[in-house]
C-alpha cells in the first residue's frame, strides 16, 4: 500500500452548518484551517453555542504550525477564542477577519504568545512547512478567500465560503486566474463548500439588493428598520448609502452590530456619509422620516434589539404604524418559527414587514449548482472533499462532481473525525481521530453532555416529580406522610386522586424494603424512583423525571449492607428507563 506523505482531517463542518474545521498534516505538522462554532437549536435546550471537539489538536499541540482562517463569520472564527485559551497560536487571515477576532479576545483569556498576522488576498505566505496562497473570494462578508495549499502530493485548493459574484458591492472579485492556474497544475483535491448545492444555476449578485432597497426606501413614510447578520458589511454599506440619498439618519441597535460597524470602519471596510450616523438614543430628535434603523435579530433571537422592538420593550425603539421592517436575511434552518413569531409581532404593532424571498432584500453568499460546477471545472481537482453541509448537501454535490467526470471513489463524503490520506497519487480513508461536539453553557465548556441534554428534554416534555419521604434512620420506618411536588407533570390540586396513589406507593416501597431486612438508603432511592415510575407510567403513559428525596431523621444512617439484595429484573428495566 502507498505511503501516506498528506491527510486532512475533518474536525466540523460536515454533517450540519456551523463548527467549521479542517486539518492539514505533512511532515508531523497540523495546519488548521477556521475554528467556527455553531447556534443551537431545539435540541441543545440552554446551549449557548456548540464548537468542534478540539482533543486531537490538544494532545498534539506541539505539532500545530497554525491557524488560517478564510473568513470572519462565527461559524469559522467563533471557536478560535476557545482554543486560544488552551493554546498559543500563531493565525492568518485579512486584516478584516482578524479585526472582527480580535474584536471578541477581550472577553477572553487567551494564552500569551499567541500571535495575529495579516495578509491579504494574492499573497503567499509559510506557514510551517507548507506554503499557502490567499484567494480572492466573494461571499456576504469582505475579504473572503480560498486557500491553495502547497504540499508534496500537489496543491489542495479550499473553496472557504464563497459565490462567483462578478458585480460585487465590495469590489473585490474572485480570482478565476488564480483557481485556472491550479487547474493546469493538475489540483490534488478540491474541499469545496456545499451549502447551495441543491439550487440550480448562478446566485443572484449582491447589487440587486440594492435596487430593491432604493424602492422600499423611495416609498417608505416612516421610519426604516433593516434587520440583517451583523457580519453582513456590504449589506450594511448599502443601508448607510441608501440611508443618505433619503436624508435618512442611521442608528445601530445591537451589541454584535455595533462592534461590527466600529471594526469595519477602523479598518476601512466600511465607509458611511458625513453625517449620517446617530446614537440610538437620539433618534426622537429626528422625524420618522428622517430615520433607519440597522438593528440585530434577524433570526428571532429572544434578547436581539429586534424582539425587544416587536415586544415593546426596547429602551429607545418603539415600533408603530407607517414604520417599516426590512428582514434582509435568510434563515438559519431551524430558526423559522422564531422569525415568523417576530414577524407577527411586528404586524400586531402595525408595521410593514419586508421579509419574502420574492421581495429581493437578501441575496446568499453561498454558491449554486453552476457556481460549484464552475468551481470544479477551473480546478480540475482530482478527488473532491464536500464540506460546509447536512449530508444531504455532500451528498448531493458527489452527485453533481461525478456530472463533471469526478468518479465516486474519488469524492470522499467524511463526518467529524474522519480522514482521507494522500501518497503515490492515490487517496484513500485513514484512521479516524476524536470528534465530535462540545457545548458551552455559561461559563461551562464541555460539562453538558448528551446526559444532561436528555435530561432537559424530560424535564421541558414531562415534567418532573420530587416525592420526600421522611424516615428514621435506624429502623428506616417512614415517620411522617410522604409528600408529592410536581413541575411541569401535574397540577397539584387538581390531580389530588394521583397525588394520593403516589403517597401509598411510596410508602409501600419502605415498607417492602423493612419487611426484607434491607436498611440501604441507595436502594431505597432506586427502588422508589423505578416503582413509581412504572405506577404513574401504568396510570397516565407519560414518564416525568422522578427524583426521590430521603430525608433520615435520628443518629447517622447505617453503612450500606454490602449483601443488601440487587434490584430485581423488572426493577432494573424500569430504572434504565427513567432518567435519573
Amino acid at each position: 500500500m502507498a505511503v501516506a506523505n498528506v491527510r486532512v482531517i475533518s474536525l466540523g463542518g460536515i454533517g450540519s452548518i456551523g463548527k467549521n474545521m479542517t486539518l492539514i498534516e505533512q511532515d508531523d505538522e497540523i495546519l488548521v484551517i477556521d475554528c467556527g462554532l455553531m447556534f443551537p437549536d431545539a435540541e441543545h435546550p440552554g446551549i449557548d453555542i456548540i464548537l468542534p471537539d478540539m482533543t486531537y489538536l490538544y494532545e498534539n499541540a506541539e505539532r500545530v504550525s497554525g491557524v488560517v482562517l478564510t473568513h470572519g463569520h462565527e461559524d469559522h472564527i467563533g471557536g478560535l477564542p476557545y482554543l486560544l485559551e488552551r493554546m498559543p497560536m500563531i493565525v492568518w487571515g485579512t486584516p478584516l477577519t482578524l479585526g472582527l477576532l480580535q474584536s471578541k479576545l477581550p472577553e477572553y483569556n487567551p494564552q500569551p504568545g499567541f500571535e495575529l498576522i495579516s495578509v491579504e488576498p494574492g499573497e503567499s505566505f509559510q506557514v510551517g512547512g507548507l506554503q499557502v496562497d490567499a484567494v480572492a473570494m466573494s461571499h456576504s462578508v469582505p475579504a473572503g478567500i480560498a486557500l491553495g495549499i502547497h504540499t508534496k502530493e500537489g496543491v489542495i485548493v479550499h473553496s472557504g465560503d464563497f459565490k462567483f459574484d462578478q458585480t460585487p458591492t465590495g469590489g473585490q472579485l474572485p480570482d478565476f486566474h488564480k483557481l485556472a492556474e491550479y487547474g493546469s497544475q493538475h489540483a490534488l483535491c478540491l474541499i469545496s463548500d456545499t451549502t447551495n448545492v441543491e439550487r440550480p444555476g448562478m446566485s443572484p449578485s449582491e447589487r440587486t439588493v440594492g435596487e430593491n432597497l432604493d424602492r422600499i426606501f423611495r416609498d417608505a413614510a416612516g421610519r426604516i428598520i433593516v434587520t440583517s447578520f451583523a457580519s453582513n458589511i456590504n449589506r450594511m454599506q448599502q443601508v448607510f448609502a441608501r440611508s443618505a440619498e433619503c436624508g435618512r439618519k442611521v442608528a445601530v441597535s445591537g451589541r454584535s452590530m455595533e462592534r461590527i460597524v466600529q471594526t469595519a470602519l477602523d479598518l476601512g471596510y466600511l465607509t458611511i456619509p458625513p453625517d449620517t450616523l446617530v446614537a440610538i438614543g437620539k433618534i426622537e430628535d429626528f422625524e420618522p422620516k428622517q430615520i433607519t434603523v440597522l438593528t440585530t435579530g434577524s433570526q428571532g433571537e429572544p434578547l436581539s434589539a429586534l424582539s425587544r422592538m416587536a415586544r415593546g420593550d426596547h429602551r429607545w425603539v418603539e415600533i408603530g404604524e407607517g414604520d417599516t421592517v426590512i428582514f434582509s436575511a435568510s434563515a438559519i434552518p431551524g430558526n423559522e418559527s422564531v422569525i415568523l413569531s417576530t414577524i407577527n409581532e411586528l404586524y400586531k404593532r402595525g408595521a410593514r414587514v419586508i421579509y419574502r424571498p420574492e421581495e429581493g432584500v437578501h441575496v446568499s453568499g453561498h454558491a449554486y449548482q453552476e457556481e460549484l460546477r464552475l468551481l470544479i471545472s477551473l480546478v480540475r481537482p482530482k478527488f473532491v472533499i464536500p464540506i460546509h453541509g447536512d449530508y444531504r448537501h455532500i451528498y448531493r454535490y458527489r452527485e453533481l462532481a461525478e456530472e463533471m467526470g469526478i468518479t465516486k471513489d474519488r469524492c470522499f463524503l467524511l463526518a467529524p473525525g474522519a480522514t482521507v490520506e494522500f501518497g503515490e497519487g492515490m487517496a484513500w480513508r485513514g484512521a479516524k481521530v476524536p470528534a465530535g461536539s462540545v457545548n458551552v453553557d455559561g461559563l461551562g465548556v464541555g460539562d453538558v453532555g448528551d446526559v444532561v441534554l436528555q435530561d432537559r428534554h424530560i424535564l421541558a416534555s414531562e415534567g418532573i416529580l420530587l416525592p420526600v419521604l421522611v424516615v428514621d434512620a435506624n429502623t428506616f420506618l417512614p415517620v411522617a406522610e410522604p409528600e408529592i411536588y410536581s413541575r411541569g407533570f401535574v397540577y397539584m390540586s387538581e390531580a389530588e386522586d394521583l397525588i394520593d396513589g403516589i403517597k401509598a406507593r411510596v410508602k409501600e416501597v419502605a415498607a417492602e424494603l423493612v419487611e426484607n431486612g434491607c436498611i440501604n438508603p441507595e436502594l431505597l432511592y432506586e427502588k422508589l424512583r423505578s416503582q413509581v415510575g412504572k405506577y404513574l407510567y401504568s396510570l397516565t403513559e407519560r414518564r416525568p423525571m422522578i427524583v426521590p428525596v430521603i430525608m433520615p431523621v435520628g443518629e447517622k444512617w447505617p453503612e450500606p449492607d454490602d449483601a443488601a439484595q440487587p434490584l430485581e429484573a423488572d426493577d432494573q428495566e424500569s430504572a434504565d428507563e427513567q432518567p435519573l
